[in-house]
């Protein structure tokens, strides 16, 4: 009963965290308003005139389709990507052998084991109405969606209980052409504007999202709600666990 209880606390501890997270990304996507391309240029050229080009780290959000010169060139599909994500599993067969009662049975379980994942993204440019602005994408949280997915087969013989198949490829990515939404800090690259991770407060958001900021605004508000009923309950819950184990004991 107190090591059910102690669980239960931890799982709320955990559930608080999350939810907090989830409060935190409400919050930063409130306190930005969106703007345009050419609203962000007009604030670039004002401050550089005024403190020069290090006095520029304006937390900004805009919305428009990405473009790219010279995009990535997706491993699995093909396509013009501006960030993707590629993992390569092993696909493989293994006997199974069990006993039980004195009869020994065996089955056959179709396995896979990573054996490789890289990431890579380019800089890119969102367009809107009224023009487009760069975005320097290093350490930005992507929502990347499957792109590509391929199985290479090359069977092999049993080697003692297990037998190769193949190999799974699998592509997540950003497509050329896709409506985002970017949270990021507006900052001076080589004379221009451009979104960016904050340059010194590490904690400030940096997202790009194919979803828009009401959809990420009401399932951050939905999760953090959740978390913190589930949160609150289990530690209640967990608390009379460990004071009834107490009692008891």
């Amino acid at each position: 009963m107190i090591i059910g209880g102690i669980l239960l606390i931890g799982l709320a501890v955990i559930f608080f965290f999350v939810a907090r997270a989830n409060t935190n990304k409400l919050r930063a996507l409130n306190a930005v308003d969106t703007c345009d391309t050419a609203t962000l240029t007009a604030i670039h050229q004002r401050i550089t005139a005024a403190l020069g080009a290090s006095g520029l780290a304006q937390p900004c959000e805009v919305e428009g389709i990405v473009e790219c010169a010279a995009p990535l060139t997706g491993p699995v599909s093909g396509r013009a990507l501006v960030a993707y994500v590629h993992t390569i599993n092993r696909e493989y067969e293994e006997r199974i052998t069990t006993q039980e009662g004195g009869r020994t049975s065996s089955r056959v379980e179709r396995r896979s084991e990573q054996l490789a994942q890289n990431e890579h993204r380019v800089p890119f440019a969102v367009r809107d109405q009224h023009g487009h602005v760069l975005v320097l994408p290093d350490d930005a949280s992507f929502d990347l969606i499957e792109t590509g997915n391929r199985f290479v087969e090359t069977p092999q013989a049993w080697t003692g209980a297990t037998r190769a198949l193949g190999r799974r490829e699998y592509e997540r990515g950003l497509e050329v052409g896709t409506r985002v939404f970017v949270l990021g800090t507006a900052i001076d690259h080589d004379g221009q504007v451009a979104i960016a991770h904050h340059p010194t407060n590490r904690k400030q958001p940096f997202m790009i999202s194919r979803k828009s900021e009401q959809e990420l605004a009401a399932s951050a508000a939905v999760w953090a709600r959740n978390l913190n009923i589930a949160a609150l309950v289990s530690g209640v819950i967990g608390l009379g666990l460990v004071v009834l184990g107490m009692l008891a004991g």
